[in-house]
């Protein structure tokens, strides 16, 4: 039973927080919508709260693939635009590692008594873009996520 005033879409996202970080399978234990669903939340969380930088740095930059995947199901064009130049000024010319110590190994680091280098000023630039996009991803999110029956109407009826 769900709890009074629970948002369904937070919950179903927070099941698979759960799912990824205690359970046997993690990552691989979702189905195939339930990863780009996870992945593109992901993204969409941490570049609002520290930017792409951050999104690279920390392990959700491990599922950029399936971001870059979800994005393009879910047809947001602009995004995935903003996440395909990000990967670029950060990672130029290789694949975004998965590993999360070999990705953190390749991400330039800033010296924190220098001006800001260009590619801190252009990242600064997509978080902007980013932030201002007036096609909020959230609700193609949750089509889909009704589209593939990983919440049902019914659950979502009440919010």
């Amino acid at each position: 039973m769900k709890r009074p005033g629970a948002d369904t879409f937070d919950l179903f996202y927070g099941s698979l927080i759960e799912r990824v970080n205690n359970s046997a399978n993690g990552f691989g234990g979702l189905s195939e919508p339930e990863k780009l669903y996870y992945s593109v939340t992901l993204l969409i969380n941490e570049v609002n709260n520290g930017g792409f930088d951050q999104y690279f740095f920390n392990s959700s930059g491990s599922y950029y693939r399936y971001a870059e995947k979800g994005l393009t199901l879910l047809g947001d064009t602009l995004v995935l635009e903003l996440l395909h130049q990000a990967k670029e000024i950060v990672f130029p010319g290789v694949p975004v590692p998965v590993d999360t110590g070999a990705r953190r190994r390749l991400l330039p680091v800033a010296d924190p008594d220098a001006p800001d280098p260009e590619w801190v000023r252009k990242l600064d630039e997509l978080d902007q873009r980013f932030y201002a996009n007036p096609d909020d991803l959230s609700p193609r999110l949750e089509a889909f996520a009704l589209e593939q029956g990983l919440v049902s109407k019914e659950e979502n009826a009440d919010d």
